[in-house]
């Protein structure tokens, strides 16, 4: 993040992770290979799996809420009947 003097950078922020190193080995093999930056693969990565991301994460989040909606009307109707005393033995 930038500080109060400086300005944040026209081509994005950065942003520092550890890698694995068997990771940093492909993705090296591969900007060596092709003659692009390690920052270039990282970013291409980031960017195509981020959205597959995003959907599984709501998806999940989906069938949560469907599964607790369904388990909390359910539980309310069951106790419903079984307070009913005209659906008593």
């Amino acid at each position: 993040m930038a500080t109060k003097n400086q300005q944040p950078h026209p081509s994005g922020q950065v942003v520092s992770v550890r890698l694995p190193p068997d990771v940093i080995k492909r993705i090296d093999a591969l900007a060596e290979h092709t003659g692009r930056s390690r920052g270039l693969y990282i970013r291409l990565a980031l960017s195509a799996f981020l959205t597959q991301l995003e959907e599984d994460h709501w998806n999940q989040k989906t069938v949560r809420y469907e599964r607790d909606g369904f388990d909390r009307n359910f539980a309310q109707i069951t106790t419903c009947l079984m307070e009913d005393p005209k659906l008593r033995p």
